[in-house]
């Protein structure tokens, strides 16, 4: 697609997106996932007290398979892909690829902002889709921040659904992606349908930008999965309750802060 089409769609999606919203410049916490990250180190997880009975893993089956294709798929491919990168890019280099990639993906960012009721958060984002698209340099850069003070405020559907009330459903591994659940996979399944680059390239460009952005996602996480998948008896077992305990995490945070919100009240 031509590079002045493509400028003329984003800002086209800006505007609209930016519609009656003012931007805000607060610094929020980003929104909750309900992804934990299967990469923490050991002193990093937080584990809350719960029953394995609360385990919901219908799909072992299923799910034990598939996380052996990511197994193989990450020792073999992705971990020296990613090692790989890391050693010949500099790391201003890795973090202006990862500042481009993160940028392109904004509309998908502030259209769940939009559906989950955050205009103020919306504006933001769009906000720094358009200083970072421009100053920023195709968002190589991330002026946004540096000098206009407005932080990320990332979001999915698999967030939109939750603010909807809905579950995370069944634990269910992912091609690739690993450890998910019902609900964030629906999300990564809509998002892809929010991000531009499906757009605006055509295939076989499509697939190899889309793996780039992945293996460049993977690669800080490259060298933690190996140590902690060395350390585990069970690597399936290990990292399905390391994700879910997270989601335990997230749950009891959200308790703990709108208890203290009607306290304060």
């Amino acid at each position: 697609m031509p590079v002045h089409v493509l400028l003329r769609a984003i800002f086209l999606l800006a505007i609209l997106s930016n519609s009656g919203c003012a931007a805000s410049q607060d610094s929020e916490s980003n929104h909750a996932t309900s992804s934990a990250d299967n990469t923490l180190s050991e002193d990093e997880i937080t584990v809350v007290s719960y029953e394995e009975s609360e385990y919901k893993d219908p799909l072992m089956g299923f799910n034990r398979a598939m996380f052996a294709f990511n197994d193989f798929s990450y020792r073999y491919v992705l971990i020296p892909v990613a090692k790989t990168y890391n050693y010949i890019a500099p790391q201003p280099v890795r973090t202006g690829v990862s500042n481009v990639f993160a940028n392109i993906k904004a509309p998908i960012h502030i259209i769940n902002h939009l559906l989950q009721w955050e205009p103020s958060k919306a504006g933001t984002t769009t906000a720094r889709f358009l200083i970072n698209t421009t100053v920023g340099i195709a968002g190589i850069f991330d002026p946004a921040s540096a000098w206009f003070d407005l932080q990320k405020n990332e979001t999915g559907f698999s967030d939109t659904l939750a603010d909807y009330g809905s579950g995370y459903g069944s634990y269910l591994v992912l091609p690739f992606i690993g450890p998910s659940d019902l609900r964030s996979g629906t999300g990564v399944v809509a998002d892809y349908f929010l991000n531009p680059i499906p757009y605006i390239t055509e295939q076989p460009d499509t697939t190899l930008i889309m793996a780039a952005d992945a293996a460049q996602g993977f690669a800080p996480k490259a060298e933690s999965y190996e140590t902690l998948r060395a350390k585990s008896d069970d690597p399936y077992l290990f990292f399905r309750n390391m994700y879910l305990q997270g989601l335990l995490r997230d749950q009891q945070f959200k308790t703990d802060e709108a208890k203290a919100n009607t306290t304060e009240k």
